[in-house]
């Protein structure tokens, strides 16, 4: 079994926001889109388009997601200014996205809306309702539409139904990610030109003929992934990365199960010295 890389890049057509945890009344967001992100907008994407295969029948989610986590490996995806990504990465004791610094970064592409609940007896914000999302903005700082975009790895299988621009744009032109999706939050559209396949990604090596896909990264490179921090020499950020998900016999207790949590180095943490690393089907990147 072969793997193909591709390059997707999306605009973003509302904001952005990726959960993270709460500093008081502020819902943080991630600045990147996690691989399990993208894998559950795919996956709701194909099973509401019709999409099914031998193997996952159309309409059932269960069967079509564990298709697409067999078949399709996701790297993160990453904000992109004049055609690069901004990646976090730490100089020294700070943290950049690309030649941003934090700040700069913050100022640049994210902003955030309150929200309150309304006590029908006083008809003013009810007590302890007040809370802000924090999203990443459809227009940057300078009214420029924002885009994302990062690797996609399909199998032979997958290629030959989704490989093609024409193929991919079919079924995933457009994707809905992350949170306040009720309030239209995170709709993707693809670009012009935002499905590509990419042979040689700068400052990788990647291995494409293995059961899954497989990354080398040098000392001093930043982690574009969480990478459990089993035996992986780095600073940085680590957090322990816990998911959601639905319960296969009880489809009404949406994302009511939790993940078993698993310590990684955040993206933006710097290797100590050489590593390899598989990308797992829930997109978190294993030492080997």
């Amino acid at each position: 079994m072969g793997w193909t890389l591709y390059t997707a890049i999306y605009e973003l057509r509302s904001p952005l926001h990726i959960g993270y945890p709460k500093v008081g009344n502020l819902q943080r967001t991630r600045t990147y889109i996690p691989a399990r992100n993208l894998w559950g907008a795919v996956t709701e994407a194909l099973t509401r388009r019709g999409f099914f295969t031998t193997d996952a029948p159309q309409g059932d989610y269960q069967k079509i997601g564990a298709w697409v986590k067999a078949h399709c490996a996701f790297g993160y995806w990453f904000i992109r200014e004049n055609d690069e990504p901004l990646c976090p990465h730490y100089e020294g004791n700070r943290l950049q996205y690309g030649p941003l610094t934090a700040a700069e970064f913050e100022r640049r592409y994210l902003d955030a809306h309150v929200t309150t609940a309304l006590d029908a007896a006083t008809t003013s914000a009810a007590d302890g309702s007040l809370h802000e999302v924090e999203f990443i903005a459809a227009y940057n700082q300078d009214g420029m539409q924002t885009q994302v975009g990062g690797w996609v790895f399909l199998d032979e299988t997958a290629r030959l139904l989704l490989g093609e621009a024409s193929q991919w744009s079919a079924w995933l032109e457009t994707l809905q990610v992350g949170g306040e999706r009720r309030y239209g939050f995170g709709q993707l559209r693809l670009a012009e030109n935002g499905w590509q396949a990419d042979r040689n990604p700068s400052g990788y090596i990647l291995t494409l003929n293995q059961a899954r896909p497989m990354v080398r990264l040098a000392a001093g490179q930043a982690l574009p992934a969480h990478a459990l921090a089993d035996s992986v020499n780095a600073h940085g950020q680590i957090e322990p990365l816990v998911g959601r998900e639905t319960p296969t016999d009880n489809s009404q207790r949406f994302g009511m199960h939790l993940t078993t949590a698993r310590l990684c180095w955040a993206p933006g943490s710097i290797l100590a010295s050489t590593a390899g690393f598989t990308i797992t089907e829930e997109g978190t990147w294993q030492p080997r």
